[in-house]
C-alpha cells in the first residue's frame, strides 16, 4: 500500500507496482502535463542551488589552499607543531621491563608525526613508537571527536583501563600504559611485527601462512575469545572482531585487539550509524539487523567468518558477496566440501585436507543463521583442538 510518485528509471529497469494503487507513474499519469510544468521550476531551483554550491566550494578551496600555504610557511620557518596537551597518563602493567622502557614524552612526539602510522582499524590508529631504550611498542589512538566515547570523567576511563591492564592471556592485547589528552586517548601495547591477519592472508605476496600457521592462529584466537567471554566480572564482548583486528606477533601467535572498546564506546551517544559499532561488513551476524545488540553469539559468528578466511584464503567480502553466505550456499553436500577449501593448502597432504575439513565443520556451526545453534567458545576451542 505504498503512495507517492515513482522516480524515473532507465529503460532497462522494470518496476512492478501491483498492489500499490496509490503510486503515481509520471510517465503514464493523466496529469503528466501538470507534472511537467511543475518540474520546470524545480529544475531551475536545482540548477541555481548547484551554482551556489559550486561558488561556495570554490571559495572554501581557495581559503583552504591559502591556509595550507600559511601552514607550510610556518613549518618551513622552523616552527614545530604543538604536541597534544597531556591531561593524564599512567602505567598499567606490573612488568618492570615495560615500566622502565615506556617514555611518555617520546610517545607524544611519535603520535604527532603521521609517518609513524603502522595501520588503521575502524576505531583506532596504530603508531609504532620506538623508545629511547630501543624497544618498540604499538601506541593506539582512540578518536573521541564524534563523541561516541563515554566522557563522564577521565578518572573513570583510567579506572576502566586498570581493569583491562590486569587481563592476562597470551592471545589478547592488553594495555600496558595510557595517555589522555583533551580529545584523544593513547594506549600502549606490545608491538606485533607481522601486522594484521588480514594483511598476512590477503596482502602478502610470499604466501607466508601455511596450514600450520593458519591452524595455530585459529586456535589462538578461539582461546583468546573464550577467555574474554569467560571473565569473572562478566563477558567482554568485541565490537569489531575481524581479521583486521587480529594482530600477529608471529604467524602462529595471534593477538585479539580492541578488547577494551566495549567499555570505551557508548553506542547510544554515536552520531553515526550503529552499524559502525556492530562490526565490519561480512562479519556482522544476521540477527543484528533486528536486535541491534552485540552478543556472545554475534562474536562467535564473526569468529566463524575468520575461520572461513583461514580455510578458503578468501576475504570476508569479495565482489559484493559475503564469504559466509557463499560457503553456506555451497555446503549442502558434505562430499563436495573440498571445493570450498583453499586448494593451494588442502592439496599439500591428505592429513592437512582432513584437518581442514574438520575445521570447516566447526566454522559452519559458528556461522549458523540461528544464534541459538552456534556453539559456545569453550566448545569451539575443544572442537578445534580435537581436529588436529
Amino acid at each position: 500500500m505504498l503512495t507517492g510518485v515513482i522516480p524515473h528509471f532507465n529503460t532497462w529497469v522494470v518496476v512492478n507496482t501491483s498492489g500499490n494503487s496509490g503510486l503515481i507513474n509520471i510517465t503514464t499519469s493523466p496529469s503528466g502535463k501538470r507534472e511537467k510544468s511543475k518540474a520546470l521550476p524545480i529544475v531551475l531551483a536545482i540548477v541555481a542551488a548547484a551554482f551556489a554550491v559550486g561558488a561556495i566550494t570554490t571559495l572554501v578551496i581557495s581559503l583552504s589552499r591559502h591556509k595550507d600555504r600559511v601552514n607550510d610557511q610556518q613549518v618551513d620557518s622552523g616552527e614545530d607543531l604543538p604536541l597534544p596537551e597531556v591531561l593524564q597518563s599512567g602505567l598499567l602493567t606490573a612488568n618492570a621491563i615495560h615500566r622502565s622502557n615506556i617514555d611518555f614524552t617520546t610517545t607524544m612526539e611519535v603520535v604527532s608525526d603521521p609517518s609513524n602510522i603502522e595501520l588503521k582499524t575502524r576505531f583506532s590508529t596504530y603508531y609504532k613508537a620506538t623508545m629511547p631504550s630501543g624497544s618498540s611498542y604499538f601506541v593506539k589512538k582512540l578518536n573521541w571527536s564524534d563523541k561516541i566515547f563515554q566522557l563522564g570523567s577521565h578518572d573513570r576511563f583510567a579506572n576502566d583501563l586498570e581493569i583491562y591492564g590486569k587481563l592476562s592471556n597470551s592471545n589478547v592485547m592488553t594495555p600496558l600504559a595510557y595517555v589522555l589528552t583533551v580529545d584523544s586517548a593513547y594506549l600502549f601495547y606490545e608491538f606485533a611485527p607481522k601486522g594484521t591477519l588480514f594483511d598476512a592472508l590477503h596482502c602478502s605476496s610470499d604466501n607466508a601462512m601455511d596450514w600450520a600457521s593458519r591452524y595455530c592462529t585459529a586456535v589462538g584466537v578461539a582461546q583468546g575469545l573464550a577467555f574474554l567471554h569467560g571473565c569473572n566480572s562478566g563477558p567482554i564482548l568485541l565490537l569489531d572482531l575481524s581479521s583486521r583486528s587480529i594482530l600477529l606477533k608471529s604467524h602462529k601467535e595471534p593477538l585479539i585487539g580492541d578488547a577494551e572498546l566495549c567499555k570505551v564506546i557508548d553506542p547510544s551517544k554515536s552520531t553515526g550509524s550503529l552499524s559502525t559499532v556492530a562490526g565490519s561488513v561480512g562479519y556482522i551476524p544476521p540477527e543484528y539487523a533486528y536486535t541491534m545488540r552485540v552478543t556472545m553469539a554475534g562474536n562467535i559468528y564473526s569468529f566463524g567468518v575468520i575461520l572461513l578466511e583461514l580455510l578458503t584464503g578468501r576475504p570476508a567480502v569479495s565482489e559484493g558477496i559475503e564469504l559466509a553466505k557463499w560457503v553456506l550456499s555451497n555446503s549442502g553436500q558434505q562430499d563436495k566440501w573440498d571445493h570450498i577449501l583453499d586448494f593451494t593448502i588442502s592439496r599439500t597432504s591428505n592429513a592437512i585436507r582432513s584437518q581442514m575439513l574438520a575445521v570447516l565443520k566447526v566454522a559452519l556451526g559458528c556461522v549458523s543463521v540461528s544464534p541459538e545453534a552456534r556453539p559456545r567458545m569453550k566448545s569451539v576451542v575443544r572442537m578445534l583442538l580435537n581436529a588436529k
